[in-house]
C-alpha cells in the first residue's frame, strides 16, 4: 500500500509533464514567430510563442567566434532532416535556429556570419558532418547585407 502512496504520485508527475511537453511543442509550431535585428554592434534574437513566451537574447558583434549550423534531426539515414544554426561566443553557445531546412540555415547562416565578420562553417548536407570548406570570404568593400549568397 506504501508503494502505491509513493508510486502514483510519481507516474501522475511524469505524465503530467509529457503532456504540457506535447502541448509546447504544438503551440511553438503553429504559433513560433523568430525574428533577427542585426544592428551595428549587436545581433538581437527574438523568439515570440504567442502569449506565452517572449524570449530576447542580445548578442555582441564583437563576441561572436563564429557561425555554425547544426544538424537538428534526421539521424540515421532519415530522409526528413533539419537544420539549425549556432552562434559561438567567448562565454556561451546560443542555439538561435532550429528545426529548418538546409538551404534557409545556410543562407541565415552566411548572412550573420559576413556581418559579423566571423568564420560560417557548415554542414555537409548528405552526411550531416563539417565539410572541407568551412568558411565564407568576404569582401568587405562590396559586401551588402542584402546580397545572395
Amino acid at each position: 500500500m506504501t508503494f502505491l502512496i509513493f508510486f502514483l504520485p510519481l507516474v501522475l508527475y511524469f505524465f503530467a509533464a509529457k503532456i504540457f511537453n506535447q502541448i509546447y511543442i504544438v503551440l511553438y509550431f503553429f504559433l513560433g514567430k523568430f525574428s533577427f535585428n542585426l544592428r551595428f554592434n549587436c545581433l538581437i534574437f527574438t523568439k515570440d510563442i504567442g502569449i506565452l513566451t517572449n524570449e530576447i537574447k542580445e548578442i555582441k558583434r564583437s563576441k561572436i567566434q563564429y557561425v555554425q549550423q547544426v544538424k537538428t534531426s534526421g539521424f540515421k539515414g532519415n530522409i526528413f532532416a533539419s537544420w539549425g544554426l549556432l552562434i559561438k561566443t567567448a562565454n556561451r553557445e546560443y542555439n538561435i535556429l532550429s528545426y529548418q531546412s538546409y538551404d534557409k540555415t545556410k543562407w541565415l547562416g552566411n548572412i550573420i556570419a559576413a556581418w559579423a565578420k566571423v568564420k560560417y562553417l557548415p554542414l555537409s548536407k548528405e552526411s550531416g558532418v563539417r565539410s572541407q570548406k568551412s568558411g565564407v570570404r568576404i569582401n568587405q568593400k562590396n559586401y551588402k547585407i542584402g546580397q545572395q549568397f
